[in-house]
């Protein structure tokens, strides 16, 4: 498309430049469904990590998981039909409350969408070990509360506006 752009990486060592080949055969997909490349403590090669079954959902963890929204993977495919599920989702909720309430009743149902999808994720990683994974519960729970409380403002506004 442009033929005389230069390239982004001519200043970056062969060994780190993204478009280098990699060592070590391709595993499986990648954790965060990027393509980035982690070294296995197990073999030290650049392998794909495959996560574990129910990331956050051991013994520890509540476990709360709804078998059709967790991707079997983190392939890119996978994550690109998590994604299409909470497109979706936040379309039927938009359009829902658009006919109830208008542009307040649009507001209040993405906002509800986006919270029940904050909530399921806060309550499936509340009981992990994992800083990580308890990190991302309470971020999605405080997100989660935020959002409740302004789709349910939103609502309200909207059934004002229909008086």
């Amino acid at each position: 498309m442009f033929p005389n752009t230069p390239d982004v990486f001519a200043n970056v060592a062969a060994e780190h430049r993204p478009d280098a080949p990699m060592a070590g055969p391709s595993m499986g997909a990648t954790p965060d469904g990027l393509g980035a490349r982690v070294t296995s403590p197990m073999t030290g090669t650049g392998e794909y990590f495959q996560p574990a079954a129910g990331m956050g959902a051991g013994p520890d963890g509540m476990g709360g998981e709804i078998a059709f929204l967790e991707p079997v993977d983190a392939s890119p495919s996978a994550a690109l039909q998590s994604a299409g599920i909470t497109t979706l989702v936040a379309a039927l909720f938009f359009g829902g409350g658009l006919a109830l309430g208008g542009p307040w009743g649009a507001m209040s149902g993405i906002m509800l969408s986006g919270s029940g999808f904050n909530i399921y994720r806060a309550q499936k990683w509340w009981g992990s070990a994992d800083p990580s994974e308890k990190h991302e519960a309470v971020v999605s729970a405080v997100f989660g509360t935020i959002t409740v409380a302004a789709g349910a403002y939103a609502g309200y506004q909207a059934y004002q506006a229909k008086k």
